[in-house]
């Protein structure tokens, strides 16, 4: 059935029974939710964030190989990033919907099941919305409010202080460039995997067909799933211990470059950033050999990885050398395991990089930028 017959009124009614059973989750009280003209809440914390994002048709995402479900997800994740990067907790969720009338009643569901899967991840409750129709692309929205008690700014870094960076870099990207070479039988494959799940669907292919340079190549799936899913489905997360010692931080959105130099014009400072150090998954070093890529390039200016960037005091020992992790750090200031990688210092001034060789290039922010591809 397509969304004009169903109409806007039972669509809302069914996201309010849906949604509105859902328990409380961590953090913050319901007074008034879904179905009146505002929703009331109580929210703990000293300090409320609210961030908002939006992802249109075309621009952010590509429905020849995303599916409603990774669509739904990825809404959610991208915006609990910029909660996590205040070093906040993300508590209630206000979605915006825009989708055309001849829409299928199944992509409005499998849509919603996306977000009521990022929902249970992040401890989320939605409290409300809007519902439009659009005659062509559709777009989609979301607002989250936070909870926080010492939040983290891009403008508290300090000459002295060291540049820290959560994960691997050029993973989002180079998952991008795998969707957009693959035929489109393979497409379809991606549109129909759960990726929350740890197994790949046992009566598909275990390899995928691309194109490059109008030759067919194969890729292992092992080795492409962590990528496609990190593009189509990114699982963001809270910063940890080391957001009480940050002295600046930022989610990595639209590339390292571009974000640092971010961080860098808010805090008034320099940078020094060593190419060596800059954390990069075997991975991506094999998938960018087979498709002719530059994995530094996808590192450094690819963008949608969501990792967080900051930085920290010389003196925080906290994070410690290990040689047993693949990037040669641990956070210790975080009870989990995830990895956290030094890749340079902040100057008063100077910016700077460092290739493998000691020569040293301007910092240039590069990265994506709206509107750009107007030019």
């Amino acid at each position: 059935m397509k969304l004009r017959t169903i109409g806007e009124l039972r669509l809302l009614e069914e996201i309010r029974k849906r949604f509105n059973l859902s328990l409380p989750q961590k953090g913050g009280d319901v007074i008034v939710g879904i179905g009146d003209d505002a929703a009331v809440f109580s929210c703990p914390g000293d300090k409320i964030l609210v961030t908002t994002d939006m992802m249109t048709e075309g621009v952010h995402f590509n429905l020849d190989y995303t599916s409603p479900y990774q669509l739904g997800f990825k809404l959610v994740s991208v915006n609990a990033s910029d909660i996590y990067a205040m070093g906040g907790s993300p508590v209630f969720i206000f979605l915006n919907t825009a989708m055309m009338g001849d829409t299928d009643e199944e992509f409005f569901r499998d849509f919603f099941n996306g977000i009521s899967s990022a929902l249970s991840i992040y401890g989320l409750r939605l409290l409300g919305g809007d519902i439009s129709s659009v005659l062509k692309e559709m777009s989609f929205s979301a607002t989250i409010v936070g909870a926080v008690e010492r939040f983290v700014t891009r403008a508290g870094a300090k000459p002295g202080d060291k540049i820290y960076i959560t994960g691997t870099l050029g993973d989002s990207s180079c998952g991008l460039e795998i969707l957009k070479r693959l035929i489109r039988a393979d497409k379809e494959i991606i549109k129909r995997h759960d990726f929350l799940e740890k197994d790949f669907p046992g009566n598909t292919k275990t390899r995928l067909k691309v194109i490059v340079n109008s030759e067919h190549k194969e890729l292992d799936f092992r080795l492409a799933e962590p990528l496609i899913k990190r593009h189509l489905m990114p699982v963001v997360q809270h910063p940890g211990h080391f957001a009480d010692k940050a002295t600046s931080m930022i989610d990595v959105s639209d590339g390292l470059f571009i974000d640092l130099i971010r961080v860098c014009d808010d805090s008034n400072v320099g940078a020094k950033i060593y190419l060596s150090k800059i954390p990069i998954s075997n991975q991506v070093r094999e998938i960018a050999r087979i498709l002719g890529l530059d994995p530094f390039r996808l590192a450094i200016s690819g963008g949608e990885d969501y990792e967080l960037l900051f930085t920290l005091p010389p003196e925080i020992k906290g994070i410690k050398i290990d040689k047993d992790t693949p990037s040669g750090f641990i956070d210790t200031l975080n009870s989990g395991s995830r990895a956290v990688t030094c890749i340079g210092e902040i100057t008063p001034n100077e910016r700077i990089v460092i290739d493998s060789d000691g020569s040293a290039s301007t910092l240039k922010g590069e990265g994506y930028q709206h509107f750009d591809f107007l030019q």
